[in-house]
């Protein structure tokens, strides 16, 4: 089931025949080559032929506080269309999870591209996004900073400086993953032609040192009115006036009309940048899901700002993160250990993912029944157990 090493192309070429993506070698070569290390791949096959597969990317998350821990960040997840329903996803699935609780990697995460699925392996929905689409006829910043901040860069010259800035990001804010070698020489470095929806090839810029961002700008319209949209892919800074300049940058593109992003915190700067936020459509973004594996690590290595303790039992049908915890944070850390005392609260393990974050409250979950209340006022008091000061944010898809 795992793939051998020299099949890794064949596998990366049913990665993207399952996505409706390109099979042609220029396509599946760069990430399967970024991905032969740091990376575990599962397939099953039907004869000759595979019907099934997923990879894992071996990262970290942050957690709030800044502390971080290994994660299993799941990826690459297909099956033929003609042997659905037949258990292969399941059977990928436990095995990438049986796996990352044996290496000791306490969490797993993934994006959907079908969300309804996820939730009957565990993973609940942790770190939200917004998601924006501009429209530059309208958009005025409020207090403009000089554009002229924002310089050009090389692939090479980002791939050596862009990742110590999403260092400082990730100790800001929880639920950043680590961008691995692989990772940023995927969005950074490898850019061949099948990969850019007809779009033009990856822009980069910074502002050095203290920001960057990526883009690709998409021709519309005609040559009497162009009708450009510029996609952002990501755009992260470490102060103010260094995110002000990248996004007056992104949103003043000339030949277009629009900006649209989709991986944004739910606490983003940006409608409070600008004077009419109506000139900003946001919907909902993809959140990254994530699957808890071991309890206690999670609840002991994440920062608390307040004192305070909770008695949680945890439904997990597959058995890795199911039981009776009592959490107590106290002024030198947090313990978590297995209680017999009656429980608080009861939950899914999906929903200890949810919350664990910071970035959803469990006063909503139980509003939406998603957990039980055993003590009136328990739900309540975890939120303010689990406050952050900022939402989870990754600014990476994998």
């Amino acid at each position: 089931m795992r793939v051998p090493e020299d099949r890794l192309t064949d596998y990366g070429r049913a990665v993207n025949r399952h996505f409706y993506e390109s099979e042609a070698d220029d396509d599946v070569r760069p990430w399967v080559e970024a991905f032969r290390s740091g990376y575990r791949a599962w397939w099953i096959c039907d004869r000759a032929r595979v019907v099934a597969n997923l990879g894992v990317i071996e990262t970290d998350v942050s957690l709030p506080g800044g502390a971080r821990l290994p994660l299993a960040g799941i990826t690459a997840v297909g099956v033929a269309q003609t042997m659905r329903r037949r258990g292969l996803l399941r059977a990928l699935m436990q095995a990438a999870l049986d796996e990352a609780r044996t290496r000791g990697e306490p969490l797993a995460a993934l994006f959907a591209s079908e969300s309804a699925i996820y939730g009957r392996f565990g993973f609940g929905p942790a770190v939200p996004h917004v998601a924006y689409r501009t429209d530059r006829s309208r958009l005025r910043f409020r207090d403009p900073v000089d554009v002229r901040l924002v310089e050009e860069t090389t692939a090479e010259a980002a791939a050596t400086t862009w990742p110590a800035i999403h260092e400082r990001l990730r100790g800001q804010r929880g639920g950043s993953v680590g961008v691995t070698d692989g990772l940023w020489r995927m969005t950074v470095l490898e850019d061949p032609p099948g990969w850019r929806d007809g779009a033009t090839a990856r822009r980069l810029v910074e502002v050095p040192g203290r920001g960057y961002a990526r883009y690709r700008v998409k021709e519309g319209g005609d040559w009497v009115a162009s009708d450009g949209t510029v996609v952002l892919g990501e755009l992260v800074a470490t102060d103010p006036e260094a995110e002000a300049a990248l996004w007056q940058h992104v949103c003043d593109i000339d030949l277009t009309t629009r900006t649209t992003t989709w991986l944004r915190p739910p606490d983003d700067a940006l409608p409070h940048l600008v004077t009419d936020p109506f000139a900003l459509r946001a919907f909902e973004g993809p959140p990254m899901y994530v699957r808890v594996l071991d309890v206690p690590r999670l609840l002991t290595t994440r920062a608390y700002a307040t004192r305070g303790s909770a008695t949680v039992e945890v439904i997990d049908p597959a058995g890795y993160a199911g039981g009776r915890w009592h959490l107590d944070v106290g002024t030198d850390g947090a313990s978590c250990d297995p209680a017999t005392r009656s429980p608080d609260l009861v939950l899914p393990v999906d929903a200890l993912a949810t919350v664990a974050f910071g970035g959803v409250r469990a006063t909503t979950l139980l509003a939406a029944r998603r957990l039980e209340e055993r003590r009136p006022g328990a739900a309540a008091a975890l939120d303010r157990l689990l406050a952050v000061d900022l939402a989870p944010w990754t600014t990476t898809e994998f």
